[in-house]
């Protein structure tokens, strides 16, 4: 399975954002988040690091495709993350 990484951002005011990390499950098998960070100014370096750390472990650790539905639209499967985990 090949994977494109996503990055999708939405800002929460002047001083927050959430940063999306998705995949698109190649080729046209839909799209999942694989995880959401909130970033707060000023960001921490070492905050940035383990966000990324945490990135590749739970790409490595489980097909993202079995971690989370697969959505035909980026929007479908941040909606659906959002209401899962309540962000």
């Amino acid at each position: 399975m090949l994977y494109k990484l996503v990055t999708v951002c939405r800002r929460l005011g002047d001083r927050e954002a959430v940063v999306y990390r998705c995949l698109e499950l190649l080729p046209e098998r839909g799209f999942v988040v694989q995880s959401a960070d909130r970033v707060r100014l000023p960001p921490r370096l070492e905050d940035l690091q383990h966000h990324e750390r945490q990135f590749w472990e739970l790409l490595c650790e489980v097909a993202p495709e079995e971690r989370a539905k697969p959505y035909p639209s980026l929007e479908q499967a941040i909606a659906a993350f959002d209401a899962e985990f309540g962000n």
